[in-house]
């Protein structure tokens, strides 16, 4: 059962992230645009409390959500798999070096989310998709998107951490 349950919570953030870009309305952000990437949010924190350092749970997660973020939302495939891909491998290495704990997880989660924005927009800036310059995506699009996110992240992390590292520790038994 426990097997289904991160697929499953992953699954409903995805759902959660496209029902909040609707909710709140444009006209409050006064033109910013943030993007929740709730489904690499998780995986960061499944990356930081669960795995051990040879096992890859967060990031198959990670990648099997943003193959299916690439095919529901997008229409172009595996930007959100190179972006989402490159993030968590980049926590992976750094989680060998770092304590886990709350303060680290939030530089995670603001590396992680800043990386694979960052390769999104390259890709769709490359290809033709995106107008706006670097420094506008910065302030309009970067910021709002790691606010929300490091939010998503406060409510997450009292709620995933104690259920992964007690999985962990039961899975090590």
């Amino acid at each position: 059962m426990k097997i289904f349950l991160l697929p499953l919570i992953t699954l409903i953030l995805l759902v959660l992230q496209s029902v909040l870009t609707e909710v709140i309305p444009s006209t409050f952000l006064d033109g910013m645009l943030y993007i929740p990437h709730w489904p690499l949010v998780i995986s960061i924190i499944v990356m930081i409390f669960y795995d051990r350092e040879h096992s890859y749970v967060g990031l198959m997660n990670g990648l099997a959500f943003a193959i299916l973020t690439d095919l529901t939302f997008t229409s172009i495939l595996g930007v959100y798999l190179l972006g989402y891909g490159v993030s968590l491998y980049v926590i992976h290495l750094l989680k060998r070096v770092l304590h886990k704990n709350f303060l680290v997880s939030i530089v995670f989660v603001v590396l992680g989310v800043a990386i694979a924005d960052l390769i999104i927009f390259g890709v769709y800036f490359l290809i033709g998709q995106v107008m706006i310059g670097f420094q506008e995506y910065l302030t309009t699009r970067l910021v709002p998107t790691l606010i929300v996110n490091v939010i998503g992240l406060l409510i997450l992390y009292p709620l995933t951490k104690p259920m992964l590292t007690k999985w962990k520790y039961e899975l090590e038994k």
